[in-house]
């Protein structure tokens, strides 16, 4: 729920409702004449007070006659790079069904945040159920609607926002999604201001300019009491909803709180075997979809730029590791990571006649690089291996094949067929997600014994 207070010395933030959900950032409108006055006002805002009392100044006050001078939303949108394309979080909505998907997606390229975080807040508010947009949604004593505002601490008055015209109603998906994205972009200091580079961060840190920081002061409060149970589940639900691509919920231990399910309703979850129905399908960043090939050299581009190490290193261990690639304990963990990044991309591995054994901890995860090299050759799912002779691959590699050594493997990233080069990204390489280049018969670990390709 989003909590807290909003302004300096308790008063009541002055908010400015759209009328309409697109606008181009610094358009012009009219009104010349009171813009000149409210630019005055503002300057003198400045002048009067001065420096030392500016502190005793709401901050919305500045904020409002900002907005209707230029006649755009509060300062921090004015610097940032219109939507669409701001998937900083790294997720898709390709698991999020309509009209939902196109809600978020609005509400990003309105207001430049990933449109999967606001999806992410959505979710865990509503115990990862999707809910037909008519739903009679829950209230309590301090929270209510879709996105479960507080409007005791003020902060639905302070940012409330129409997405279609008309009155803001905190009970409408559309108007409670928009809201949480103008609060969330505009609130610098209370709940860190997030911006189309923010990143989702690390669910065991709960670091400042990160999302994950955002969302622990949705729930609990700007700079409040997180140390809770409810808040590390919240916080952590969130970053597994968006790490897995609205595929999984939070799994950590949480007290008196039960884990959250996988996402499910209206479709989602509902195909039996844990089959994801139809989503959103959301392009996401560049054009690519949340699955298929190209979500894999995507996802594995994306864990190598979080710069991802074993902590401590030589352990085998770490916070995302342990957590999200080997999903439980310590190992060697080259084919976990290869296996997630597949499972990411919605293309998973899956056990089939005669190639159970190799799934011994998750019905996605292959933990041994032989076993892996064993279920590409089973080929019964459509899968292949290309074995690597003297003369090198009896088929070119591509992008999105799996390199594999007589004791690692690594993800195929870029392909130079010209030059019979390429370049892969591995995890445990150096205790740590490298980027290597290679040859299409020797990689950055040795001689390759051959290529597993999926044929989605």
């Amino acid at each position: 729920m989003a909590q807290g207070s909003v302004a300096a010395g308790g008063a009541v933030v002055a908010r400015r409702t759209k009328t309409k959900p697109a606008r181009t950032p610094g358009g012009k409108g009219s009104g010349r004449v009171r813009k000149w006055i409210l630019g005055i006002a503002l300057l003198t805002v400045f002048g009067v007070v001065g420096a030392a009392s500016l502190a005793f100044v709401p901050v919305a006050t500045v904020m409002a006659l900002w907005c209707e001078i230029t006649d755009r939303a509060p300062l921090a949108e004015c610097t940032m790079t219109p939507g669409g394309d701001v998937c900083t979080g790294g997720a898709t909505l390709a698991n999020v069904p309509e009209p939902w998907a196109e809600i978020f997606t609005s509400a990003g390229d309105e207001f430049s945040i990933d449109p999967a975080y606001l999806a992410a807040i959505y979710l865990t508010e509503n115990g990862n159920t999707w809910k037909d947009l008519d739903t009679d949604w829950p209230s309590s004593g301090c929270c209510f609607g879709p996105m479960q505002f507080n409007l005791g601490a003020g902060t639905w008055d302070a940012y409330k926002y129409s997405a279609g015209g008309g009155p803001p109603d905190y009970m409408d998906p559309g108007d409670a999604v928009f809201t949480a994205a103008n609060l969330f972009t505009h609130t610098d200091g209370v709940y860190g201001s997030v911006t189309a580079e923010t990143p989702l961060g690390d669910a065991a840190r709960w670091d400042p300019g990160t999302f994950v920081y955002s969302a622990a002061s949705y729930n609990a409060g700007p700079a409040g009491n997180w140390n809770n149970d409810e808040t590390r589940r919240y916080v952590e639900n969130v970053h597994a909803l968006i790490s897995s691509n609205f595929t999984q919920g939070g799994t950590g231990d949480y007290g008196q709180y039960a884990t959250y399910p996988p996402p499910s309703g209206m479709g989602i979850g509902e195909g039996g075997d844990g089959d994801q129905g139809e989503g959103g399908g959301w392009a996401g960043c560049g054009g690519i979809s949340g699955g298929g090939l190209d979500g894999v050299v995507r996802i594995a581009e994306q864990e190598y730029a979080k710069g991802i190490v074993e902590q401590p290193l030589g352990s085998n261990c770490g916070p995302t590791i342990t957590d999200t690639y080997i999903a439980s304990g310590c190992e060697q963990w080259c084919a976990d990571f290869v296996s997630w990044v597949y499972l990411e991309a919605g293309i998973p591995f899956q056990p089939e006649a005669g190639t159970q054994m190799y799934f011994w901890r998750h019905q996605w995860q292959i933990p041994a690089v032989i076993g892996m090299k064993a279920w590409f050759e089973s080929g019964g799912q459509g899968q292949e291996f290309i074995p690597v002779g003297s003369a090198g691959p009896t088929k070119p590699p591509r992008p999105g094949d799996v390199m594999i050594y007589s004791g690692h493997v690594s993800i195929v990233v870029e392909v130079d067929e010209a030059s019979r080069t390429l370049v892969t990204i591995g995890g445990n390489e150096n205790d740590s997600v490298q980027r290597s280049p290679g040859t299409f018969s020797v990689g950055p670990s040795g001689p390759v014994l051959g290529y597993g390709r999926m044929n989605p």
